[in-house]
């Protein structure tokens, strides 16, 4: 048997970027049309999409530069990255959850008994390990925003199943706003 003694190295940013020409790896990077989204506008890409063969999932970039609460749910779980891989100071990223899933948020909004203590507000966190990643439950009203600003408008990663669809949550003639 022959040996072969291998050397650790530190990671470099050189190495990932020979590893990526190689086609080896993938560098979480936000890609053009993601960078440039317009104000009120979002932006999806799909980065990658896995074969159906193996269970299917894709990893998606979004470019947020949209202000209205508009609060939507899924049919299964989806995995968010709250990552910075750019040099850009972004404008806030704010996450809109509702505290319930979205039968009981509709069914508040309908009898008008829903409140602003049944919505969350948070600023999320970038490049923080113990908040920066998360799984968003099926079911779970939600929504990401920014606000008005000269910065740029932020982004983040998301994985989720290829096929996800979403619903808008029917709340009546509620309007939501951060203050």
């Amino acid at each position: 048997m022959k040996l072969l003694k291998l050397k650790p190295k530190k990671l470099t940013l050189r190495t990932m970027i020979l590893l990526e020409k190689k086609g080896l790896i993938k560098r979480f990077k936000p890609t053009k049309n993601v960078l440039e989204v317009k104000k009120g506008k979002d932006a999806v890409d799909i980065l990658y999409t896995t074969s159906t063969k193996f269970g299917s999932h894709k990893l998606i970039c979004v470019g947020k530069n949209f202000t209205k609460i508009q609060l939507n749910t899924h049919p299964d779980n989806e995995d968010f990255i709250i990552f910075n891989p750019t040099n850009y100071k972004f404008k806030p990223l704010y996450l809109i959850i509702g505290l319930n899933k979205y039968k009981i948020i509709e069914k508040k909004a309908k009898n008008n008994t829903l409140t602003s203590k049944d919505i969350l507000a948070i600023e999320l966190v970038y490049n923080n390990p113990k908040l920066s990643l998360f799984t968003m439950l099926k079911g779970t009203p939600h929504c990401e925003i920014t606000v008005e600003g000269k910065r740029k408008h932020p982004i983040f990663f998301v994985t989720e199943p290829t096929k996800l669809t979403w619903h808008i949550l029917d709340i009546q003639d509620y309007k939501l706003e951060l203050f």
